[in-house]
């Protein structure tokens, strides 16, 4: 584990946990903590132990070990101060991660065009940071880096627009219908769906007129919705769902 220099001392739950403590209990109680920071597990050797904290003598320690500490078969730990590191340590990793990205599209925007940055930010829309640093790490950030990933990128939707309109047995043969689809698939809730799970919806939009299934995908992206609701609809004169 990584030395991380502080870590949160919340004042409030230290004194209510240690104001029956003694004094040389609570000192020794801070020493167990700080070495288990820095060392992630305290050492079940009693004598050395006691080397680290200065001053105490081995009764103490021992019980201060088994009144705030417990015992796993790495060493003595303290549940509290292990949800604290863990914690300040996915939240250092998660603020590394977004100023990393942060740079990314700020050189982005910087080398590229505006229409080249716009293509390249909705290509990535549905990307998470974790899979863009991926993407992008021991990687140089120039123009010639962005343009080929932008390529890349866009060949990929295509291959996997080609990919679903093959398997997939669409209910109309219609441009509009087909370009609609081809938005909801792409949604982050949907582009992971399988080719199953597609053609079930598509199933379920086969029984209603093409327009009210296109306003169904509409209302799916609109809402961003995990399923597809034709029934919902609402087409025509009398406000009621039509089916063929």
């Amino acid at each position: 584990m990584a030395k991380d220099p502080a870590f949160l001392f919340y004042a409030t739950d230290f004194y209510e946990g240690t104001r029956m403590m003694l004094p040389e209990e609570r000192a020794c109680f801070i020493d167990l903590l700080i070495y288990q920071h820095q060392h992630e597990f305290i050492p079940t050797d009693l004598k050395r132990v006691a080397m680290y904290c200065a001053g105490i003598n081995e009764a103490t320690l021992k019980a201060t070990l088994e009144a705030k500490f417990k015992l796993c078969d790495k060493g003595w730990y303290n549940e509290k101060m292990q949800t604290v590191v863990l914690e300040r340590k996915s939240f250092s990793n998660k603020q590394s991660v977004n100023g990393k990205i942060g740079q990314f599209w700020k050189k982005s925007k910087a080398i590229l065009n505006k229409k080249e940055y716009v293509r390249l930010r909705e290509t990535l829309v549905n990307t998470t940071n974790i899979d863009l640093l991926n993407l992008i790490k021991e990687t140089v950030i120039d123009k010639a880096m962005l343009i080929a990933m932008l390529k890349h990128l866009e060949d990929e939707d295509r291959n996997e627009d080609v990919i679903k309109k093959e398997e997939l047995i669409f209910p109309f043969d219609s441009e509009d219908f087909k370009s609609h689809w081809g938005i909801l698939v792409k949604q982050a809730k949907w582009k992971n769906k399988s080719p199953e799970a597609l053609q079930a919806a598509l199933k379920k939009l086969s029984i209603v007129k093409e327009e009210v299934a296109t306003q169904a995908i509409l209302d799916s992206i609109a809402g961003n919705y995990q399923g597809i609701f034709p029934e919902n609809v609402k087409i025509g004169n009398n406000g009621q769902f039509t089916e063929n």
